[in-house]
């Protein structure tokens, strides 16, 4: 198996938002209720990804496209908060994995205190990672949050 190497997204930012809009609306509408926490229409879907303003983003590039990727906000006090998403059909490859590890990497180069994860408790796969690096988890009703101390 070949080894899952993020890249950094180096575009414009109007590139950026493209890439985000395109992504996302590859997603199905199961993967876009993990990935926003709920459902999400199309005006909303592309309202989000044209206002996006990470201040890191790594993906996995496969058949052409970024099929998975890693959102790095970095918010006051040493505190960041990642979003992540994979194509449904690039699901269970280790993607999502490779992705949230470099994106603690990144967090840790830049000497932030801690990463926040917020996704819905139907995300086993995001929950198993989280408790395995060492988690603090939060549960409110269906949606979960991980606050990972660097």
């Amino acid at each position: 198996m070949q080894a899952i190497t993020p890249q950094p997204v180096t575009l414009s930012l109007p590139a950026l938002r493209r890439t985000l809009l395109r992504h996302y609306r590859r997603l199905s509408e199961a993967s876009r209720r993990l990935r926003f926490m709920g459902g999400i229409k199309e005006e909303v879907l592309t309202q989000t990804a044209n206002s996006a303003s990470p201040n890191v983003m790594f993906g996995v590039k496969k058949d052409g496209a970024y099929r998975s990727i890693l959102e790095l906000h970095i918010l006051q006090d040493g505190q960041a908060e990642i979003g992540l998403s994979v194509e449904d059909a690039y699901q269970g490859r280790g993607f999502g994995r490779a992705l949230f590890q470099r994106g603690l990497s990144e967090a840790q180069a830049r000497r932030l205190l801690s990463v926040d994860v917020h996704f819905s408790n139907a995300k086993a796969a995001i929950r198993k990672l989280c408790l395995e690096l060492g988690g603090d988890m939060r549960v409110n009703g269906t949606d979960s949050m991980s606050r990972i101390t660097l």
